[in-house]
């Protein structure tokens, strides 16, 4: 027996779901609201961080001028050495020299911005010693050299305009045409020679305490020349003291001055101290000076 239910109840059940589904829909909105909420909000925080698009900023800067400082290398030997080499390229060869001697290439020519490349760690000198022999016209090219497995020649690289002239002082300049060609790129972002450094993410970063140390060694770096000479008297005598602890000290506040305008210009990155001990006068004495790497690098 089929019994209808009455027509307010129906009515009732009606209205009933209609704001259950009125309610599933408003909580829905709700969730979904909050989603693109939360999401619009870490893009906005991530757009308007200030810090991380100094950090960038100046990580570019930094970059392209190491780009830069790659482009060219000097260098220079002593020994019995005779003769002339150019190449533009490896296809272009043209002299003819014999060298035996010692020699170190080195990058550019300004020691203050020889720091970035041991910042970066790439070997700032590389030094050769042997006997070497070569004669080159076009893409040919003799050489012999001992020891056979030996660095007994200044860097020579594939795609590279240099020169070598020797008569008894041995120079040598050189431009790598890679480098150029990564330095055009890294303009646009791009990083042919995969040298660029980068942020290390779990690296804990204090700007403003790297600010403070750039300003103090500015300030104080000059501080280190009393004080090595302090220190040398005390522990070797008199005369170290006014030779060793007048160098030293001289040595350690230029570099004090010379990271202390890196860091005061750079102070967004926060990386950790360069110098340690990090200031140069401090409740805790350290005997141990040295100079570190910044932080933000990760690819070596």
């Amino acid at each position: 027996m089929l019994i209808n239910p009455p027509k307010g109840a129906l009515i009732e059940m009606k209205n009933n779901w209609k704001q259950l589904l009125r309610l599933t829909v408003l909580i829905a909105t709700l969730a979904t609201t909050a989603m693109y909420a939360q999401q619009d909000t870490e893009v906005d925080d991530d757009v308007l961080d200030l810090n991380k698009i100094v950090v960038k900023g100046e990580l570019y800067i930094w970059n392209r001028v190491s780009d830069v400082l790659d482009l060219f290398r000097l260098g220079i030997g002593a020994g019995g050495s005779v003769g002339v080499d150019a190449c533009i390229t490896q296809y272009v060869n043209l002299g003819a020299m014999y060298n035996k001697e010692h020699g170190v290439d080195f990058p550019h020519f300004i020691p203050p911005f020889w720091l970035a490349h041991y910042y970066q760690q790439k070997p700032i000198f590389n030094i050769h010693d042997g006997d070497y022999q070569t004669a080159a016209f076009g893409p040919y090219r003799y050489e012999e050299k001992f020891p056979v497995d030996g660095n007994v020649t200044f860097t020579h690289n594939p795609w590279e305009i240099r020169l070598e002239v020797a008569i008894l002082l041995h120079v040598y300049a050189q431009i790598d045409l890679a480098e150029v060609f990564d330095f055009i790129a890294g303009i646009a972002c791009f990083d042919p020679s995969g040298d660029d450094q980068e942020i290390d993410p779990s690296a804990r970063r204090k700007p403003v305490d790297q600010l403070g140390r750039g300003v103090c060694n500015i300030c104080f770096g000059l501080l280190e020349i009393p004080i090595n000479v302090i220190r040398v008297t005390e522990d070797e005598g008199d005369m170290p003291g006014i030779s060793k602890g007048v160098a030293l000290g001289v040595w350690r506040g230029l570099v004090r001055e010379v990271v202390g305008v890196v860091e005061l210009v750079t102070f967004p990155f926060g990386w950790t101290p360069i110098i340690e001990p990090e200031y140069v006068l401090q409740k805790t004495k350290s005997s141990y000076w040295t100079v570190r790497r910044p932080s933000f690098h990760k690819r070596y």
